[in-house]
């Protein structure tokens, strides 16, 4: 169960990496948006995750694995909320590196947390599964964007992961 909500927590920092690229041309007629502006959309997200995974994660092992983890995904949902009724361009590139950074702070930690918790070939085999799930959630972004498209509007894309970030908040809690 630990592992799982690990897993789910990684998920929820992958799964908005892509999800903006699908919903570009959308999102450009809506603001009427210059390429630059979409370009920090498209890359806000990567922008905020890279700016700050090191030292969020070092933070983490320093003053407390499960409270930054805890923030990280807490510090998810109101970034993808502002993101999806974001009033404008500049309001959702900020939302975008906002959640960069709230995944900054959790996706290090449940790797920090996995190899904590088990050693030799349990650790192996959890941090497969962590990957392959990991790079599963950033993978399916664009298609479960691209889905959405077809019924709502732009906004809609940024709210892909907010389901999974309730559960995975709700479960590393309890866990």
């Amino acid at each position: 169960a630990v592992l799982g909500t690990l897993i789910l927590v990684a998920a929820v920092a992958n799964l908005p990496l892509a999800v903006a690229n699908v919903a570009l041309p959308d999102i450009g007629k809506h603001f009427d948006a210059s390429q630059t502006q979409l370009n920090m959309v498209a890359v806000g997200y990567s922008l905020g995750l890279a700016a700050t995974v090191l030292w969020l994660g070092a933070l983490g092992d320093r003053y407390g694995r499960k409270q930054m983890l805890l923030f990280g995904v807490v510090l998810s949902l109101p970034a993808c909320l502002l993101a999806a009724w974001a009033p404008s361009i500049h309001v959702l590139v900020g939302a975008r590196i906002l959640g960069g950074v709230a995944a900054g702070m959790a996706y290090p930690t449940t790797l920090a947390i996995i190899t904590a918790l088990w050693k030799g070939p349990e650790r192996t085999k959890s941090i497969a599964l962590w990957s392959a799930v990991g790079g599963s959630a950033s993978a399916l972004g664009p298609l479960g964007a691209g889905a959405l498209l077809e019924v709502f509007d732009w906004g809609s894309v940024f709210l892909l992961s907010l389901p999974l970030a309730v559960v995975a908040l709700f479960m590393a809690i309890r866990l």
